[in-house]
């Protein structure tokens, strides 16, 4: 799955956030939030056999092109100052 929107809640979000380039591969998300996902039930034997090979190649596929591109890959810049932030003020209303 391709999306241009950005994306949170794995592990590369903090590797992106200290200016590390970082990647997500978006997961089809067939039975992504059933019960079972991140319980002890989730187990090996759910693995599908086409989707890890569908995966793994495209996971070498990006590795190999970053390994051999002439240009490093590109790195967000980091801040130079904290943002200011008052956790007790409420939002402004949005104006019509």
């Amino acid at each position: 799955m391709v999306v241009a929107d950005a994306t949170g809640g794995t592990d590369h979000v903090l590797m992106s956030r200290i200016g590390l380039p970082a990647f997500q591969f978006i997961q089809d998300p067939l039975d992504y939030a059933t019960r079972v996902h991140h319980t002890d039930i989730d187990t090996f034997d759910h693995l599908r056999a086409d989707d890890l090979r569908q995966a793994a190649v495209i996971l070498a596929t990006v590795l190999l092109d970053a390994a051999n591109s002439d240009a490093p890959l590109a790195r967000k810049t980091l801040p130079t100052q904290p943002r200011l932030s008052d956790p007790f003020k409420y939002p402004e209303p949005s104006k019509p």
